[in-house]
């Protein structure tokens, strides 16, 4: 994965529980890394074990760690530059989620090789979203309904997120459904 996701996570730890705590983390998970380069690729196995041992620090299941880092993945991310690009794409979460494949895409070709997720929506009839999260990695649903419930905090919209289908379940792909309640009413 990239660096900007162990960076958003460390970033995550010691805002919340410290630097001293980000270090005990990240030595019990065997990272040697002090510092994460934001564009580097990094083994899954890194981003898997800091996440792992987040979870047992603060106490939760390792999905609700992942939604967490999902939830400020959304903050870290708009405060970098690509945060700009970001709203560029979209002034509300109806207009970023479609676009989130082309932002992928924009990442995957300035650095080859790297192994993006892609994202397919869907408008339904009802006003929600279907989101599709393609990717080769398990295990990562959490932290995408993080990102997507992120989103709305964002752009300071009301959302819900729930997830539909269950690659973890035995489904082809994870799905969720976003819907917008302050708009329903």
């Amino acid at each position: 994965m990239l660096g900007m996701v162990n960076h958003a996570l460390q970033e995550m730890v010691t805002e919340r529980l410290g630097e001293a705590a980000w270090e005990s983390i990240r030595a019990e998970a065997g990272v040697d890394d002090a510092v994460f380069v934001i564009m580097k690729q990094y083994p899954d196995d890194v981003t898997y074990a800091l996440a792992g041992c987040v979870a047992r620090r603060l106490g939760v299941p390792l999905p609700g760690a992942q939604r967490a880092v999902g939830h400020h993945w959304m903050s870290y991310a708009e405060r970098q530059p690509w945060g700009k690009v970001m709203h560029s794409m979209g002034g509300s979460v109806r207009q970023l989620l479609p676009a989130l494949d082309a932002l992928h895409a924009r990442i995957a070709l300035a650095f080859p090789g790297v192994r993006m997720p892609h994202f397919r929506t869907e408008d339904r009839p009802d006003g929600s979203i279907r989101v599709t999260y393609v990717s080769e990695r398990a295990g990562l649903a959490p932290l995408v309904l993080g990102v997507l419930e992120g989103s709305g905090a964002m752009y300071g919209e009301m959302i819900e997120v729930r997830q539909v289908e269950d690659r973890a379940a035995g489904a082809e792909h994870d799905v969720f459904l976003v819907t917008f309640p302050a708009a329903a009413g």
